[in-house]
């Protein structure tokens, strides 16, 4: 069962804002988010995860650059705001595993679309 765009739409925008939301949230990490790079994988799946509910959510003649560069924009302002945010800082790295987890929504969208053969 296909879910619909509108839903789709509507979960994609809930989750930009809880992420939005979250990355505004001062103070220190839990302490699980200490462990060695698993911050890294918190970005990695959080944007592999938009990004693939953005690219089944809508449409464009130009889906994949559209969804890069919207992402990747994304990636970096939550970067830029929590410059202003206590005890938050700008991550190269942080920026660096949103766009990888982008390619991966790319990667991942590709292959689905070409398993079920959809045009």
């Amino acid at each position: 069962m296909l879910i619909k765009q509108k839903y789709l739409k509507a979960l994609f925008w809930l989750l930009i804002v809880s992420v939005l939301v979250l990355s505004c949230v001062p103070g220190s990490a839990p302490a699980v988010l200490k462990i060695v790079n698993l911050d890294k994988v918190v970005h990695f799946s959080t944007f592999l995860l938009l990004s693939t509910i953005f690219l089944f959510a809508y449409t464009f003649s130009k889906l994949f650059i559209a969804t890069a560069l919207l992402m990747t924009l994304f990636g970096l302002l939550i970067e830029v705001v929590q410059l202003y945010v206590p005890n938050r800082l700008f991550s190269i790295y942080d920026l660096v595993a949103d766009i990888l987890g982008v390619l991966a929504a790319l990667l991942v969208y590709m292959l689905i679309h070409k398993k079920l053969q959809i045009v």
